[in-house]
């Protein structure tokens, strides 16, 4: 998420990051160093929204402009997840996390999930200023606040995962759901077309031709058994979503971000340099780049998330 907001604001574009792994946030720490950090943060705006909500006048109190600003080319706008009154006060974190957590209901009985109250703050914050991409790093693992981050925010879906079997079983649970998901989209007469939007990231990879290729069928199969429709005797459809295990351009076909032990202590807000391109072309460029050409294909707003 770091380096791709780096990358994004060399080119020239204005970028807008939101942690929402409010359980372990790490990306105001990444990005944002003390004097920068905004009073509040993520599980602040959801605790002031559930006593009257926060007023657009005080937005910017939410926002820190990252370094990399000043660097040249693009903005970088962060809200972390936590403030620095929650550094200043850790004693308070837990309570508010809890308060966060709980759907609103007004006087009328209407209720508000976290996840639409996570849809409505980064829709104002979007407004404030002119962002040409919105990254936010959601929670890992199978959770409702994950769930708008998947199928709410209109969102490139990025799911970062190793070729472990941990990492293929914790999919098929989720998988499984999103599959029903798609199936009652079909059912209500509505699109599932955001299957296409997610995209597994072969992280920390080994480069060993085995592992990479047992990992890609791995991949092939849950996307295959869950999210592309089954192709019939007659044949299939033109609004079928399908695709074969060798195409390089199909949802299943992962990204790949092969492993480097220099990022094993990688801290840029303590050692800038490392969100420079010299420090993360070699490794990342094949990422970013399939990266930005699967962004061009998305309509309007530009919003990537990852899991």
């Amino acid at each position: 998420m770091t380096v791709t907001a780096a990358d994004l604001a060399a080119r020239g574009n204005n970028v807008l990051v939101v942690d929402l792994d409010l359980e372990a946030p790490g990306l105001g720490d990444l990005l944002l160093s003390d004097d920068r950090a905004p009073e509040f943060g993520v599980v602040d705006y959801l605790v002031e929204n559930g006593i009257g909500g926060a007023p657009t006048k005080a937005l910017n109190r939410f926002i820190g402009t990252s370094t990399l600003t000043l660097s040249g080319g693009g903005r970088v706008d962060v809200v972390p997840a936590l403030g620095s009154s929650s550094v200043k006060y850790p004693a308070n974190v837990l309570a508010k996390l809890s308060r966060a957590m709980t759907d609103d209901v007004d006087e009328h009985g209407n209720v508000a999930t976290v996840g639409l109250q996570i849809s409505q703050m980064i829709d104002r914050i979007t407004a404030l200023e002119s962002y040409d991409v919105v990254l936010i790093d959601s929670r890992a693992g199978m959770a409702e606040l994950a769930a708008p981050a998947v199928l709410s925010l209109g969102a490139l879906v990025l799911f970062f995962g190793t070729a472990q079997q941990q990492t293929i079983r914790g999919y098929r649970s989720l998988f499984a759901a999103l599959r029903l998901l798609a199936q009652r989209s079909v059912q209500l007469g509505l699109s599932s077309d955001w299957r296409l939007m997610i995209r597994p990231v072969y992280a920390k990879a080994s480069m060993v031709g085995e592992t990479a290729a047992a990992h890609a069928d791995n991949l092939y199969e849950l996307f295959a058994e869950n999210l592309y429709d089954a192709i019939d005797e007659e044949g299939q459809s033109v609004e079928a979503i399908n695709f074969t295990p060798d195409d390089p351009d199909a949802p299943h076909h992962p990204m790949v971000i092969p492993f480097d032990g220099r990022f094993l202590d990688f801290d840029p807000a303590q050692r800038g340099d490392q969100l420079l391109g010299a420090f993360f072309e070699q490794t990342y460029r094949p990422f970013l780049d399939k990266l930005y050409a699967a962004l061009e294909n998305l309509p309007g707003q530009i919003r990537t998330t990852s899991t």
